[in-house]
């Protein structure tokens, strides 16, 4: 574990909460992975009508939020939740290596993206998952 934290660093935790010691909940290791991965995914990319949400890195992020209001059941939906969510983490995440990415649907209209990653120098048999909810950005 302490491999992780020197390696991975420490930060802030999404969705953001505070620590009880006035500042925001911080973590290291996987806890701190699964978070940014999360919040990757929240960050509105870059599309065809717009530059994407963060004015200072306008290639950050994903598309996950276009899923919203879309006919659930649909292969194609399906099919771009997997590329929304898989092509973000391989160009912006450096420090895992992506595993699959599966989607499903609950209780017949949320999206449900789990995001199965290890981190680097680590083997695949110890993969993390990360579920995603489009609607919301959030990791539930």
């Amino acid at each position: 574990m302490t491999q992780f934290r020197e390696q991975f660093g420490r930060g802030i935790l999404r969705p953001f909460q505070r620590d009880g010691k006035g500042d925001f909940s911080n973590e290291s290791g996987m806890r701190l992975l699964k978070s940014d991965i999360a919040q990757l995914l929240a960050i509105r990319g870059p599309t065809l009508t717009s530059p994407g949400e963060l004015p200072w890195d306008t290639d950050r992020g994903s598309r996950m939020d276009s899923l919203r209001h879309r006919h659930m059941h649909s292969e194609m939906v399906r099919a771009m939740a997997e590329q929304y969510a898989a092509g973000p983490i391989r160009k912006d995440e450096k420090r895992v290596d992506m595993g699959r990415v599966a989607v499903e649907i609950e209780d017949d209209q949320t999206l449900r993206v789990d995001v199965s990653f290890a981190p680097k120098g680590t083997q695949f048999g110890e993969l993390e998952t990360v579920p995603i909810y489009p609607e919301t950005g959030a990791t539930r």
